[in-house]
């Protein structure tokens, strides 16, 4: 895990995450091959050690340069969350929901997605935060109409077209993940 960074799994459909790691993986070979010629440009030899600068100099460039999954997976992040509806202003959670927020499961209304793949990221606390901020914001309105419908809860409807109709604004409602694989969408569609 990275220093000051959130270790999250995003779930992912295989597709998104086969053409995640196939960037990342390219990533890692170009940085590889700019080590390599830098080894040669210096007239280092296979047992010599990689200087200090030169390792350096990598590290420096990796996240902007060849960013791996974790870099990927923020940057877009960062790039979702600016966008018009994620972007607030949102009013903070209140200390009954940031309470909420910590209980396992999934939330109230969540849509229940089935996902094939999944990838541990490490991601800012910042980006989670906002995540899970504007996910909460943007689907407190469809909750509050889930619930005028009488669509979840012990005593929630189940005819047919109250499961279609729950389905339906389901599908409306985000989460953390969901923010996630928009964003890793952009990026792999890019």
């Amino acid at each position: 895990m990275t220093a000051g960074k959130l270790n999250t799994f995003v779930w992912l459909h295989p597709s998104q995450g086969d053409a995640l790691r196939e960037i990342a993986r390219k990533n890692v070979h170009a940085e590889a091959a700019w080590i390599a010629d830098q080894r040669e440009r210096l007239n280092l030899g296979p047992d010599d050690p990689t200087p200090e600068a030169v390792r350096r100099k990598a590290l420096s460039l990796r996240s902007g340069t060849w960013p791996g999954a974790s870099h990927l997976v923020e940057a877009s992040m960062r790039v979702r969350l600016a966008a018009p509806d994620l972007a607030g202003p949102w009013q903070p959670l209140t200390p009954d929901e940031r309470e909420t927020q910590r209980l396992a499961g999934r939330r109230i209304g969540t849509p229940n997605q089935h996902f094939a793949d999944k990838i541990a990221v490490d991601i800012a606390p910042d980006i989670i935060d906002a995540a899970r901020l504007a996910a909460y914001r943007v689907s407190e309105p469809v909750i509050a109409q889930l619930r005028a419908e009488n669509l979840i809860g012990s005593g929630a409807s189940r005819s047919r077209a109250a499961r279609a109709r729950r389905e339906e604004l389901q599908a409306q409602i985000y989460t953390l993940g969901c923010i996630a694989r928009e964003a890793i969408n952009r990026l792999i569609s890019s």
